[in-house]
Parts: structure tokens; C-alpha cells; sequence
């Protein structure tokens, strides 16, 4: 039996020999030729339905066996090199690297009215990484999982400059094929807080979320609506704000104070307010971790507060006010919510703005709560009270 009679026959019946045939033809002409009739029957088989395809071999081809199988094309021989002499000028390269990012497909439509697909990886050698366009038939394998984060490719493609930075794209010509006996070890990406600085454009780190705020939408100068949510996160070594943009935001919206999480292939720049922020945009991914964060904030004893600074306090509550609400200068409305809280140095109010108000009128005395970046001001009464606002965090510890 045959190598293409062996794949047909996991079809159970499910259409004819040359039915069969034909598609094989099809897929191959598809792909523009960039698979063999083998890795082509796979294709085929995997379209109709066939899952139980990742024990096949090709009889006598090295490349299938280390493709493993795999739904994908086989990439074409060349000199390999290393992710970091990758450029523009080599035009056609040929390299190894490991998954570290599979976005997932999106389709688009071409000029001639037919449908198209695309899938962006980013992969990973000892000496930098680079995204990776992956179109079509090699975009649906993303999809099926063929194609997956932690898997060792070798990739033959075409180098252009992309919006941000060089990307590598399969093309005639080119192909990729999973090469497992290629042992890629990657330096950990994940950055400590305390090292994030302005103008990384692909930042990767872990945190707890400590706050977070509702999204919020806006107008852009082309007259198109945008919108975003803010989180604060945190490790053992301090703490930052975190922006996400857009469609993002529903990356977001299952994850709550607490939880551990990792952001992928954010950018970072200079807040309005001074100090570091990170922004996940179209390319980043936030999502919750495998490896648990730390964080504990340091905090100022009530008794210690003196007016104009920023503070960080912890405390239980003792009284809460009756929400306020006001109308702003610009004719928006608004909320207020002062709660006492106290601790063995003193007792002290804050009050709490816009959405902080919500928490804070949810709050009953005995409640145990830390507040962070808290500015303290002298009040027309000519006592020292604590403002939340919307740079600040809260949230309960018990």
C-alpha cells in the first residue's frame, strides 16, 4: 500500500479514490506548490474531518518523519541561520525557532473577490525572534492546533520591513516543517516591573492585578470611536500601570484583582503623569499566568499622614458616608463616597471619586481595605483627609 493509500484509507469510504485524487491536485495547486502529494493528502484528510493523522510517516522522506505528520508545508533546504542576521538585504532566509506567540487566524478579502486567511506567529531562537506570517492552508493549521505555541520549526521565507519591525513572510518557494531535534533554549522574556523602561516596543512581563478600571470609550481625530481599560499591576519589585486598547479589552474582562497574569508584546511609553506605563495594543495578549506573582505594598500608619504627599495605607472601616453627586464644570455628573478608616495610630477619611465611590458605598464598617496612591490634603474644615481618585487603587483584604 501506497504512502497516499494509507492516508485514504483513514477516510473510512468517506468519498471515492479519485475524488480523492483531484483534491490532493486542488490543495497542491492551492498552496501554489509548495507541498508535496503526501504532506497534500494530509491537508486533505485533515479537511475532511480526519483527526488521527499525527502517527503517519512518509516512507523514506526524513522531512515527513520530522514533520511528524503535521497538516503544514515542508520547508525547502537552504543555510540556516540565526534570528539576529536576519535582514531585509538577505531578502530569502532559512532558520529554526521555537514558537513563543500563535495569534489567532483572521480572515480578508483579496482584490479578485476571494477569500484569504492569515495567521501571525511570533518565533524564538537563543538570538532574538521575529513574527511570522503564515497565509491560508498554513493559517488553518494555527487554528486546528497543528501549528501551536512550544513547537520547533524550520522556516523558509521572504523578509520584509513590517509596522513593527522585520517580519518574515512564507511565500513561493517557501514552506516550514516542524524540526523537534533542534534543541532551542530561550532566555526567560519575562521582564521584572522595576526594569521596564520607555520605548520597548515588544515587552513581556508578569504582575498581580491590584485595581482595575471600567472601560471607557473615546473619539478620535479621524472621527472614529476608540476605547480602553486601565489596570495596576504588580511584582516584588514595584508596580505599573497597564493600558489596553481597543478589541483587547476583552482579554481583560474575566480577570479580577488578585489573579496573576502575563502580558505578551506590549509597548511601553512615558505616562501623562510621569513614570512608565504599558500599552497592549493589536499585537499584545494578556492573560492569566501559570506562575503565581507576589506583591505586597508599603504602607504609612495612619498617624504618620501629613498633608501633600502621596500614601498608601491600609485600614478597617469605621464609617462610610452617604453617596454625593455633583455635576463637573464641563456639565458631567458625578460621584463622591467618604469612608472613616482607621487603624492603632488614628482614624482618618477618604473620600472616594467617580468609580472608587461605587466601591466604597459596597463597604460596610469591619471591612478591612488597602488604598493606594492616596493624596492627602487639608480639607475647609482644616483636617487632614485622604483623596482616591482615578489614579488610585483599592481593593479589600478581608
Amino acid at each position: 500500500m501506497s504512502d497516499i493509500d494509507e492516508i485514504y484509507a483513514k477516510l473510512n469510504g468517506k468519498i471515492t479514490r479519485e475524488k480523492f485524487s483531484q483534491l490532493i491536485d486542488d490543495k497542491i495547486d492551492a498552496m501554489d506548490g509548495l507541498c508535496d502529494q503526501w504532506t497534500a493528502a494530509l491537508l486533505v484528510a485533515h479537511d475532511l474531518g480526519v483527526d488521527d493523522l499525527t502517527a503517519m510517516k512518509k516512507s523514506g522522506g526524513a522531512g515527513a518523519a520530522a514533520n511528524g505528520g503535521s497538516a503544514m508545508a515542508v520547508a525547502a533546504e537552504g543555510v540556516l541561520i540565526k534570528i539576529k542576521d536576519i535582514t531585509v538585504e538577505r531578502r530569502n532566509v532559512d532558520f529554526v525557532g521555537k514558537i513563543t506567540t500563535a495569534y489567532p487566524p483572521r480572515t480578508f478579502s483579496r482584490q479578485d473577490g476571494t477569500s484569504g486567511s492569515v495567521a501571525n506567529i511570533t518565533v524564538a531562537d537563543e538570538t532574538g525572534e521575529v513574527r511570522v506570517s503564515l497565509w491560508d492552508d498554513l493559517a488553518d493549521a494555527v487554528k486546528t492546533g497543528d501549528i501551536k505555541e512550544g513547537d520547533t520549526l524550520r522556516i523558509r521565507g521572504y523578509v520584509k520591513e513590517g509596522q513593527k519591525g522585520l517580519e518574515v513572510s512564507i511565500g513561493r518557494g517557501g514552506g516550514i516543517m516542524k524540526d523537534d531535534s533542534v534543541k532551542i533554549t530561550l532566555k526567560d522574556p519575562m521582564l521584572k516591573i522595576a526594569d521596564i523602561a520607555a520605548g520597548n516596543g515588544n515587552m513581556c512581563t508578569r504582575g498581580m492585578i491590584l485595581s482595575r478600571q471600567e472601560p471607557r470609550t473615546f473619539s478620535r481625530k479621524d472621527g472614529s470611536t476608540g476605547s480602553l481599560a486601565s489596570l495596576m499591576i504588580g511584582d516584588e519589585t514595584g508596580k505599573i500601570r497597564v493600558t489596553v486598547w481597543d478589541n483587547k479589552i476583552a482579554d481583560i474582562d474575566p480577570l479580577q484583582p488578585g489573579e496573576s497574569i502575563e502580558i505578551l508584546h506590549g509597548y511601553t511609553r512615558e505616562g501623562f503623569n510621569g513614570g512608565v506605563e504599558i500599552n497592549v495594543g493589536s499585537r499584545g495578549i494578556v492573560r492569566k499566568s501559570e506562575t503565581p506573582v507576589t506583591y505586597e505594598e508599603k504602607t504609612t500608619k495612619i498617624g504618620d499622614i501629613t498633608a501633600d504627599q502621596s500614601y498608601n495605607i491600609k485600614g478597617t472601616v469605621t464609617g462610610v458616608d452617604g453617596v454625593k453627586e455633583f455635576t463637573t464644570k464641563d456639565g458631567k455628573p458625578g460621584r463622591l463616597c467618604g469612608v472613616f478608616l482607621s487603624d492603632e495610630t488614628g482614624r482618618i477619611r477618604v473620600v472616594f471619586w467617580g468609580e472608587h465611590a461605587n466601591f466604597a458605598e459596597a463597604l460596610s464598617v469591619g471591612d478591612e481595605i488597602l488604598v493606594t496612591d492616596v493624596q492627602a490634603r487639608v480639607n475647609m474644615r482644616g483636617e487632614i483627609e485622604l483623596s482616591a481618585n482615578w489614579r488610585s487603587a483599592v481593593r479589600k483584604t478581608k
